[in-house]
């Protein structure tokens, strides 16, 4: 399969699956790898769909959490992440590799918002532990259907 076939198909699985799988590096040496809302997942974020949309690379992702959270501790200390998603009964696997970048416009902070956050965050998209950041994405590794591939972005 060409590189441009499996790279759409590869921004299909960004924007159906369920879940991501970030992994950071911790300051005990280890990975460590949590599930993240797929902010990308139409049926989930109808009305983000055109806000994801509209990076010109198409594999931009973007995450939210608390100031506090552990991960983001890891994140601030090597922003070198990697997300992962799949699909097992297409036997697809994505693996995307970067650094992260904090989202600082408060504009587009509250844009992101989505209403049932306020159980983590009872100020909103204003909350000083509301966190936003992308994975500016360096290259993507997985496996599809007939075998596995790699490419930069």
């Amino acid at each position: 399969m060409e590189e441009k076939e499996i790279q759409n198909r590869c921004l299909n699985l960004l924007d159906t699956a369920n879940a991501i799988y970030l992994s950071t590096n911790g300051s005990d040496g280890y990975p460590h790898t949590r599930m993240m809302s797929n902010l990308r997942n139409a049926d989930e974020n109808p009305g983000l769909v055109e806000i994801m949309k509209s990076h010109k690379d198409g594999f931009t992702t973007f995450f939210v959490t608390s100031k506090s959270s552990t991960k983001w501790q890891h994140i601030r200390a090597n922003p070198k992440i990697s997300a992962y998603l799949c699909k097992p009964e297409d036997f697809h696997t994505l693996m995307i590799g970067g650094t992260t970048e904090e989202i600082t416009d408060m504009e587009f902070k509250k844009q992101l918002w989505q209403k049932g956050w306020e159980i983590h965050w009872s100020g909103g998209a204003e909350d000083p532990e509301f966190t936003v950041f992308k994975l500016l994405p360096a290259f993507a590794r997985g496996w599809y259907k007939e075998g596995p591939f790699e490419f930069k972005i």
